[in-house]
């Protein structure tokens, strides 16, 4: 196993020329994502990467066909990936892990870190990130990027962090980097989106999620969209995207923004419903809570308010009806009169 991926990774650093000025580059980091893959037992990831290497490459397509057969056959068999075989450390950690024995995982991982191997800082980080202790997680990424700064995971991980914990400036640094090296990345212009988006700079978030669903029209990242479009006001655009998301998931958030969109259209039914759907979902959203609040009372004002002007037109109705008989019955008793009038004229000449 050691050995064929060994070779794997030789023929990946010089197998291939480039198919036009301006690809070696491109090439190079489709080869290294591969390499990174298939170290950490991810074949079919790397497979991915190289399908991109033969589009670029179709001169070379034999010899990547031929690597792509053999990472077929390392991802078929039940064998552990070369990165774990190689560090016996890692092997142990992963041990600890599997039986939920966490303190001894990351007791073991820390004690590697004396061998200085860039694997053992990126899974320390992991391990830190996952019990949230963020600021260890960053600093273990940041020595994995410094040992290795062909590993440029490290920094998409580091912005991850910093995005986790409200960081937000802090986002751009490291996922500018990565983004250099990893162009058809749309987790990474994702990620910038939902940084620009908590910095309320809309436009911005706009465009790097409407760059991420080119690359990948993802569910979340429609979503994502259908947030940004909702902040920026346009809000029917945002209903029809919402819409489309709530056809294949239903979540708090889908039936939320759906229906914060209908109440700045002022469609409170529309938005009543969907927040009343939002709430059945949603564990304690603050936000949710006050806007649910605002509808209803909107809604019962609107009631109360129709209410009272049926009963004042009800109450005009009567008063308008009642004035009319009278008037009615008042003209028989005009005319009676005036008989008696005329005869009264007449008895006195």
């Amino acid at each position: 196993m050691k050995k064929s991926v060994i070779l794997l990774l030789i023929i990946l650093a010089g197998a291939f020329t480039p198919a036009y000025a301006g690809s070696e580059e491109v090439i190079e980091d489709y080869m290294d994502m591969a390499s990174h893959n298939a170290l950490i037992g991810d074949y079919e990831d790397a497979v991915k990467y190289l399908d991109k290497i033969i589009r670029l490459t179709p001169q070379n397509a034999d010899s990547t066909l031929s690597l792509k057969s053999l990472l077929y056959q390392l991802g078929t068999k039940n064998q552990k990936s070369f990165i774990t075989g190689y560090l016996p450390e890692l092997d142990k950690s992963m041990t600890a892990r599997l039986a939920g024995d966490r303190i001894t995982e990351g007791n073991i991982l820390q004690d590697a870190t004396k061998g200085g191997n860039f694997w053992v800082y990126h899974y320390l980080g992991e391990f830190f990130r996952e019990n949230k202790e963020y600021s260890a997680a960053i600093e273990c990424y940041f020595r994995a990027y410094q040992m290795e700064p062909s590993f440029t995971q490290a920094l998409l991980a580091m912005a991850i962090c910093y995005l986790e914990t409200g960081q937000y400036e802090m986002v751009n640094e490291p996922i500018k980097r990565f983004i250099y090296y990893n162009q058809q990345s749309d987790v990474a212009y994702a990620i910038r989106a939902k940084a620009y988006l908590n910095m309320n700079q809309y436009s911005d978030a706009e465009t790097e999620i409407v760059t991420a669903m080119a690359l990948n029209n993802d569910i979340e990242y429609q979503l994502i969209h259908g947030i940004i479009l909702y902040r920026r006001g346009h809000y029917a655009k945002a209903i029809n995207v919402l819409n489309d998301v709530a056809k294949e998931v239903q979540t708090s958030d889908v039936f939320k923004y759906l229906g914060l969109c209908y109440l700045a259209k002022k469609e409170y039914s529309n938005a009543m419903l969907n927040l009343d759907k939002a709430i059945l979902l949603s564990d304690d959203d603050k936000e949710l809570n006050e806007k649910y609040n605002e509808t209803r009372a909107l809604i019962k004002s609107i009631n109360t308010e129709k209410l009272q002007n049926e009963e004042r037109k009800e109450v005009t109705d009567i008063y308008t009806k009642e004035g009319t008989q009278t008037q009615s019955e008042a003209k028989p008793n005009e005319q009676e009169q005036t008989k008696k009038n005329k005869k009264r004229d007449k008895s006195e000449k």
